[in-house]
């Protein structure tokens, strides 16, 4: 039982890395959107065209709510990575993450 218990922990330690390089790379990846939507914004701006100035303040906007929930997701990933150690029963709740192989990484977007 501590062999399959302790090979599901492995998996599930696993799991949780790749949902922190998952969540780490949309992290990234939405920072750079809202520093190229800041860039188009500014662009507007500065010639004047109120239409596309809005609809870029929006798509700011929404790329600064997907960053920040991709920092959420990674806060949380890291979290669950981080706090078992710290409880009494660390390989139950390691091996509690690996059902983390089944579910699809989701994108954010």
């Amino acid at each position: 039982m501590s062999t399959v218990l302790f090979v599901l922990a492995v998996f599930g330690v696993l799991g949780l890395l790749r949902q922190v390089g998952v969540a780490g790379f949309g992290l990234l990846r939405r920072g750079v959107e809202v520093y190229l939507t800041s860039g188009v914004e500014e662009t507007h701006a500065r010639r004047g065209d109120i239409t596309a100035l809005r609809e870029a303040e929006g798509a700011r906007q929404l790329a600064w709510r997907a960053r920040w929930v991709a920092g959420l997701r990674l806060g949380f990933a890291v979290a669950l990575l981080v706090i078992p150690p710290l409880t009494p029963w660390p390989r139950l709740l390691y091996a509690a993450s690996s059902i983390l192989w089944f579910l699809p990484p989701r994108r954010i977007g």
